[in-house]
């Protein structure tokens, strides 16, 4: 069996058409509200993505956009793409979220956040019931790229 030898750097072909690389990853933030939404205003919660950065270890080279909020019967959810030129920062990224939501005071500030959005604050509770990652498909990934390089981002 043959193997092809690796090129370096310097010796691979440069295409004049190619853009940058960007990488992207979807995130969602799931919190329960009980006995049932009444009205949610949904732009506060879309704060979220802008209030990331101004905490502590925040990542360089991230940038998150294109969030959207759901609403359902009882529960909300605040989802959020993040994108880098590398790989590395986005990974960096996903050990500082899980991390961030484990801090003290975290979860109850997310919470009153939420809950500060809602039609009638003093009658429900809201409890954050999961923050993660979530899987996509590739068209859905190569979308929100597209959508994002149309933004004039790269």
């Amino acid at each position: 069996m043959l193997f092809r030898q690796r090129k370096p750097e310097s010796e691979k072909p440069c295409s004049d058409t190619s853009r940058d690389q960007l990488y992207g990853h979807k995130y969602g933030i799931l919190f329960d509200i009980d006995p049932q939404i009444s009205y949610l205003n949904d732009r506060i919660c879309r704060l979220f993505a802008e209030l990331f950065p101004l905490f502590d270890g925040f990542p360089e080279g991230i940038w998150i956009s294109q969030q959207t909020v759901s609403e359902g019967l009882n529960a909300c959810q605040v989802r959020f793409w993040v994108f880098a030129k590398t790989s590395d920062a986005l990974k960096e990224f996903a050990i500082w979220f899980e991390a961030f939501f484990r801090r003290e005071g975290v979860i109850e500030l997310f919470e009153r956040f939420v809950q500060s959005a809602l039609d009638e604050p003093d009658t429900l509770k809201v409890t954050l019931a999961d923050w993660s990652r979530e899987l996509v498909t590739d068209a859905e990934l190569r979308k929100a790229v597209e959508g994002e390089l149309g933004e004039g981002i790269l």
